[in-house]
């Protein structure tokens, strides 16, 4: 998806800076896809971070916490509407619309067991969770900014991702566009700009206070409550299937505390 509504601001060039290189902001050849494009309308039985294989690895090393819980041979289905997104296609019903990552998008478990499920259940309004596994604050002011508008959600709520991570965008060939999530699990692709990126906390910190201020300003210039909350804010007492991400009890009782905020 490309959002276009946005003044086209002209490229200029200079001799130490052709146009190609150094322009004003374009932001009509932002790409506002889903990262899960590519399982729009399907339904998967295991997702990156919740691989079959790490399933049967953690069954030979850690089969106990399995067990305990409860996700031995216990199936999960990840579903994605149209346009790649772990909810239902979006309407004009009433909505609310979640950002963040693989903790907002529920890896790991049940669609119905996650927070932003249990939260949209109660207050008896669509879910549109734009929750990425893996992802960052970019990603989420990138998509806010491109679907709040096709949404229109009356609330929306972010669970932060991880500061340490941002979004690259590369150029590659015809023109098009790569768009990637820098963290410590790209460390070594870019090794000597991450490491001096994450050299001092003020990088990562200001950047997430950024993308926090931008969300918050979409959703004030339309009328619409956000509520942010940090990961510091949702503990994990159990596990989900990949015994990495927090289970069906601890979304339990993060969505009880989003919603006594609401």
């Amino acid at each position: 998806m490309i959002r276009g509504n946005d003044p086209l601001y002209e490229a200029y060039e200079t001799p130490a800076y052709p146009s190609r290189l150094y322009h004003r902001i374009n932001i009509a050849m932002i790409d506002f896809t889903s990262p899960y494009a590519c399982y729009a309308n399907q339904t998967l039985s295991w997702l990156p971070m919740d691989t079959q294989d790490l399933y049967l690895r953690n069954l030979k090393t850690n089969k106990e916490k399995l067990i305990a819980n409860g996700w031995v041979d216990t199936e999960i289905t990840y579903t994605f509407n149209s346009h790649g997104f772990r909810c239902n296609e979006f309407t004009s019903d009433p909505t609310i619309m979640f950002l963040g990552c693989s903790y907002t998008c529920g890896v790991g478990l049940p669609i119905h067991a996650s927070w932003t499920s249990i939260v949209a259940s109660k207050l008896n309004l669509a879910s549109a969770n734009l929750g990425i596994g893996g992802y960052s604050s970019d990603t989420a002011f990138r998509l806010c900014y491109g679907w709040i508008d096709v949404i229109q959600p009356k609330l929306v709520v972010m669970l932060q991702p991880h500061a340490s991570r941002f979004e690259l965008v590369k150029l590659i060939a015809n023109n098009s566009v790569e768009i990637k999530t820098i963290s410590s699990f790209s460390y070594d692709v870019h090794k000597s700009f991450y490491a001096d990126w994450i050299s001092h906390d003020s990088n990562s910190e200001l950047n997430s206070l950024k993308n926090l201020l931008a969300i918050k300003s979409l959703c004030t210039e339309r009328n619409i409550k956000f509520i942010n909350f940090t990961l510091s804010e949702l503990h994990s007492n159990d596990w989900a299937r990949d015994l990495a991400h927090s289970g069906i009890e601890s979304n339990k009782q993060f969505a009880k505390r989003v919603l006594s905020t609401i």
